[in-house]
């Protein structure tokens, strides 16, 4: 069983990091304009779920955010760790 989400959120990106199994995604929408690509996720780990949030500039997350059901809003300035998340839910669903 992997490590669930604190309800503070605390940590909730690393600990997604380290438990990918565990962690569920479904591309809700994404659309492409002057080629950025922004995608909409819903976001399933273990005791919480949400969305994710990302707008894609040559392969790299530029704006992003995490939602999580728990009351917290995870990104880029406030969470390096979730650059790394972007680019694996991404990467997944574009291979």
């Amino acid at each position: 069983m992997a490590k669930s989400i604190p309800s503070s959120g605390a940590g909730a990106v690393r600990i997604i990091l380290k438990n990918k199994d565990t962690f569920h995604f479904d591309l809700r929408e994404k659309k492409e304009d002057n080629g950025k690509q922004s995608y909409l996720f819903d976001v399933y780990y273990e005791n919480t779920a949400g969305t994710l949030n990302v707008l894609m500039d040559n392969g790299e997350p530029v704006i992003a955010a995490l939602n999580l059901s728990l009351g917290k809003v995870i990104t880029l300035s406030n969470d390096t760790n979730l650059k790394k998340l972007c680019n694996y839910v991404v990467d997944k669903v574009n291979a």
